[in-house]
């Protein structure tokens, strides 16, 4: 089946889809030019959106590793006064430091996979009937119980910063915003947590040329032809 392409503007380097197609023309088939457009406006909007598919499938994984994540460090470092529960009076302390600070901000000027920033949050107190530990919301209001774990609070905030999703641009976020703020030593866990669940922690800026695209396609072709 032949797909066809819409002209969709670029958002990182100003070339529209249909230019990609058009420039991979002149080296290349309709078929093969149509598939190399089609991966430069996916490739281009994970890049934009730090997201790699439009549901929010990672989720459940990215929960497991950020579980497993807590669950690590706390075995090494067990009396860590940074992950004890805070009462809503903590609770409000911790937000108000990391919204203010020049870490978070600086996550929510971020253009390359983010989208919707809150620079000025606000809290609010909220009570679950479910499971839900915390909740972000699209109006900028960081929703959470009387009690809370500190990581919580952090998984909100880089919600908040432009990622409402548990995708790449979420875990980048919250890596950054974990070392900061419940130190580098769990930053440094989560991280290989995420990796070791095969999840992504960056998008990646680097889209290949036609000449690039076209040249892996073939190895790849050679290497099915050999194993066939």
């Amino acid at each position: 089946m032949t797909t066809y392409l819409k002209s969709i503007p670029s958002v990182i380097s100003g070339i529209s889809v249909t230019d990609a197609y058009q420039s991979a023309l002149k080296i290349m088939s309709h078929d093969y030019a149509n598939k190399y457009a089609n991966y430069f406006a996916k490739k281009q909007k994970t890049i934009k959106s730090g997201k790699s598919s439009f549901r929010d499938s990672g989720r459940q994984k990215t929960y497991n590793a950020e579980f497993a994540a807590l669950a690590d460090y706390k075995k090494l470092y067990p009396n860590d006064a940074r992950f004890k529960f805070l009462d809503w009076k903590g609770s409000q302390k911790l937000f108000k430091k990391i919204a203010k600070s020049a870490t978070y901000k600086k996550l929510c000027a971020n253009d390359i996979g983010s989208t919707v920033k809150n620079y000025m949050p606000t809290l609010e107190k909220a009570n679950f009937r479910n499971a839900t530990a915390g909740q972000a919301t699209w109006y900028g209001a960081m929703r959470l119980k009387e009690n809370n774990c500190p990581y919580t609070i952090v998984h909100e905030f880089a919600h908040l910063c432009g990622n409402m999703h548990h995708d790449i641009g979420f875990r980048r976020d919250v890596i950054k915003l974990s070392s900061m703020f419940l130190g580098k030593e769990f930053g440094m866990i989560l991280k290989k947590s995420f990796k070791d669940a095969k999840l992504k922690i960056t998008t990646g800026s680097h889209i290949m040329s036609p000449e690039q695209w076209i040249a892996s396609v073939m190895r790849m072709e050679k290497i099915r032809e050999r194993n066939s």
